[in-house]
């Protein structure tokens, strides 16, 4: 009779925590543990008996940390760095490669192999974290005739010290279809509303065992979190999550901050930024695969959001693996200090054309508006000066210095300007993009009154009511009162949105889930002409001027500036604006604008002011 196989899992988490967890049976050839077999141990101790207990890189150097025949499995590997290189963590590169193969089976940057691209910050999990000092990892790396491990130095400078130790198991018995451990580091520093992000793309038979994601919105929001993670087993659908957040075994945005867990955890969130590092590993719950496996993560509710994503996606396969592809040139991979945000042009995009001073660049605009126009100026250790142009503003200079090349200046600022259909700017020479940002005089001052009543339909994101005539429709006098919930007598009051124009009506009514509630303010025109609003709503909405509907939708969505895009017909002097907004739950506000090309136009909260 056979004896039943223990969950390949198991020795691992009984050896690291003292357990021995009931699992279900794994993949065969799942490289934990050996049988028999010697330790070793291999360090960068100094072989003089001395204290020079590390090893020194020279620029664009690498040095072998590791060159043993097997068979054997690396049960631990320690690291710790010192380099005066801001950027060590994505400029300093660590490759793995096993049985002599010539692409190596793991290739990232220092810090995301550890769970961090953005610095070095103390957390620690079951089998990897960077504890007070060390970037240390447990997951066991067999091989069955040659381990290599090699680290390479993209920094520039000399690296001072890179101390090492590995914990080493040699001889011994391995499966016969060993699984070796690989880890593949993805970035898109621009994402694109063409594709989710990709984890990993394997091809053979293995295990997914991890991810470490590290994020910054080009927004500064965290909007990206909306992203589902998706799964494809062997060519065939096999799932898709309800948020980035949630993979991770977060919820709502990770709302209670960082935390370090041994199977997932949360080492940086940066509400300013808009940026997060998590991490999550699948050693209770590893996902199998026998022909092929690829692990993508949306960013953002269908990929709208424009974000900076590094992952690094750690799983065991059977050799040979397809070659990973090549790590981006160290400088491409360092985290950027000034991030260009998603409604910028980038200049290779700007259509430039050759000038007799330097070269023209036109950027479209979306409706004639007045504009700031922002040009990002790319620098480097001596790149001269640079003069930039903007049609209807004074010319600007600045000199393009920076500690390393390719660096994105902060932006130069360049005083509103009336903007038709193009912003043409001329330089000297090309910036890092183009950013033409409409001033927005928002209607600051409203009437508003709520809430009232706005039922759902089961399994339905509308709200019926946005096409019932309501009291505010029928009789919209400041002085009117109308019943609200529950046959409440309700009233117009007056509040002042935000600096950002949004009126939050969270704040002013209860219940706010399912209810709907009115705002009413006036645009002031010298005279008869088209004009276009500019609204942001959460969630349905309507909209009159002087009494004509002239937008509504229905549905989810939140209250983003110039969302939606109404062309009115105003008359000369006062215009009412009457605005419906009705909730389902969650956020609940709005904000209006017109866009204002001569600046002529003004808003009151009413026509005597």
């Amino acid at each position: 009779m056979r004896r039943p196989r223990m969950h390949a899992l198991a020795p691992l988490l009984a050896a690291v925590c003292g357990c021995a967890p009931a699992l279900p049976p794994a993949p065969a050839g799942f490289p934990f543990p050996t049988t028999g077999g010697q330790f070793l141990h291999v360090s960068s101790a100094d072989p003089t008996g001395g204290n020079h207990d590390f090893v020194e890189i020279a620029p664009g150097d690498s040095a072998v940390l590791l060159d043993l025949r097997g068979p054997g499995v690396i049960r631990r590997l320690w690291f710790t760095v010192a380099s005066g290189d801001r950027e060590y963590l994505r400029r300093i590169a660590v490759k793995m490669y096993w049985e002599g193969e010539s692409n190596p089976s793991v290739e990232a940057p220092l810090g995301d192999f550890f769970g961090d691209g953005f610095a070095k910050k103390h957390y620690t999990s079951l089998v990897m974290g960077e504890s007070s000092g060390g970037f240390y990892c447990y997951l066991p790396m067999p091989f069955a005739r040659h381990a290599r491990i090699v680290v390479e130095n993209g920094t520039g400078r000399r690296i001072d010290a890179f101390y090492y130790n590995f914990d080493v198991v040699t001889g011994g018995r391995l499966p016969r279809a060993l699984e070796t451990f690989h880890a593949w580091w993805h970035r898109d520093p621009r994402t694109t509303a063409r594709a989710p992000h990709l984890l990993v793309d394997a091809r053979g038979r293995g295990t997914y065992v991890g991810t470490s994601l590290n994020v910054q919105s080009l927004s500064r929001d965290l909007g990206f979190l909306e992203g589902d993670e998706i799964f494809t087993v062997d060519g065939e659908a096999r799932g898709q999550g309800t948020g980035t957040e949630d993979y991770f075994n977060g919820g709502w945005y990770f709302d209670e901050g960082t935390f370090a867990g041994p199977f997932h955890g949360l080492v940086i969130k940066d509400d300013t930024l808009g940026r997060i590092a998590a991490y999550r590993w699948h050693l209770p719950d590893p996902i199998p695969f026998r022909r092929s496996l690829r692990v993508a993560i949306e960013h953002g509710t269908e990929n709208t959001e424009v974000a900076d994503y590094a992952s690094v996606a750690y799983w065991y396969q059977t050799e040979p693996h397809a070659p990973l592809p090549p790590l981006p040139a160290p400088d491409v991979r360092r985290v950027a200090s000034v991030p260009i945000p998603p409604d910028a042009v980038l200049a290779d995009s700007a259509h430039p054309t050759p000038t007799s001073a330097g070269l023209r660049l036109t950027i479209p605009v979306p409706r004639p508006d007045r504009y700031t126009v922002l040009v990002y100026p790319l620098a480097g250790r001596d790149s001269g000066v640079v003069t930039f142009g903007v049609e209807g503003a004074a010319s600007r200079s600045v000199r393009l210095v920076a500690d390393e090349p390719n660096t994105v200046l902060p932006p130069l600022a360049f005083d509103a300007t009336v903007v038709r259909d193009s912003v043409r700017i001329d330089a000297t020479r090309a910036p890092a993009a183009v950013r033409a940002v409409p001033v927005r005089d928002w209607a600051m001052d409203w009437h508003v009154v709520g809430p009232f009543a706005s039922p759902t339909v089961p399994g339905r994101e509308t709200s019926p009511a946005l096409d019932t005539v309501l009291g505010p429709e029928r009789d919209p006098a400041p002085d009117a009162s109308y019943a609200g919930l529950d046959g409440a007598r309700i009233a117009w009051r007056e509040v002042r949105a935000r600096p950002d124009g949004r009126v939050d009506l969270r704040r002013l009514y209860t219940p706010t889930d399912r209810v709907l509630a009115y705002g009413e303010a006036f645009l002031y025109s010298p005279t008869d002409r088209a004009a276009t609003l500019l609204l942001g709503a959460d969630d349905g909405h309507v909209l009159w001027v002087n009494g004509a509907r002239v937008s509504e939708r229905q549905g989810r969505h939140t209250s983003a500036p110039d969302d939606v895009a109404v062309p009115v017909p105003l008359r000369a002097g006062w215009n009412r604006v009457l605005l419906k907004v009705a909730n389902l739950d969650g956020g609940w506000a709005f904000q209006l604008r017109a866009a204002d090309p001569q600046g002529d136009l003004r808003w009151s909260v009413s026509p005597q002011r």
